[in-house]
């Protein structure tokens, strides 16, 4: 009876255990692109740059339209930043292109990017990325 208590007890805790999953380790399957990247830095002098990239599957990838947006944090809730709006469209496989505005105060700041990838593979892939800076 010590045995099976034991090992019922044995046998909760281990599923009890958990498992730590970093985000960062997870890539979603897509069907129209092997990967999006988003790059944000602001220099001392508050220029912010954002840099945004796809990398598509050859053969398979036909457009893309990538909106960007360069917010600051007020409370609960992010602002997009004065002339701090692009949106990209590309034909090709392969895209990078940076973008750069001058930021006005100090605070928290994110890069709010929004890639919509088609092609041949299937539905419309709809990748969302957040990358936050603090500014002075």
């Amino acid at each position: 009876m010590k045995k099976f208590i034991a090992l019922m007890l044995c046998l909760v805790i281990l599923c009890m255990t958990t498992i730590t999953v970093y985000a960062n380790s997870i890539q979603p399957c897509s069907n129209n692109v092997n990967s999006a990247e988003v790059s944000f830095n602001i220099t001392t002098s508050g220029k912010a740059t954002v840099t945004c990239r796809y990398y598509g599957k050859s053969g398979v990838t036909q457009s893309a339209e990538i909106e960007t947006k360069v917010q600051k944090k007020f409370g609960l809730i992010w602002i997009t930043v004065d002339n701090g709006s692009w949106t990209d469209t590309s034909t090709a496989t392969n895209f990078s292109r940076s973008h750069s505005v001058q930021l006005s105060k100090t605070g928290t700041y994110r890069a709010h990017v929004e890639f919509t990838i088609s092609g041949t593979g299937g539905s419309d892939d709809k990748i969302t990325k957040n990358v936050e800076r603090t500014y002075g």
